[in-house]
């Protein structure tokens, strides 16, 4: 079974506002089950989707604080 995440992991996670996932989600951007009334976002489709749309998010788990700089100057120096 994958792991499944609620929208409360997402935000504390990726320290984003309930709204920027809500807005994601309508767009279509961000893939969703609903179970009952409850949502869950598969981890392949959130990992998907930070790559896609949060790249300095994605990769500053992953990068040097000198690469990090860099790559936020390339995407306008914000990691959101």
């Amino acid at each position: 079974m994958d792991t499944l995440y609620r929208k409360l992991d997402l935000i504390e996670q990726l320290n984003l506002s309930v709204g920027t996932i809500d807005n994601h989600m309508k767009k279509g951007s961000l893939k969703y089950l609903k179970i009952g009334k409850a949502v869950r976002f598969r981890d392949e489709d959130v990992d998907k989707w930070v790559r896609q749309h949060y790249p300095v998010k994605h990769l500053s788990k992953n990068t040097t604080p000198e690469q990090l700089e860099g790559i936020k100057k390339v995407f306008g120096g914000s990691d959101e």
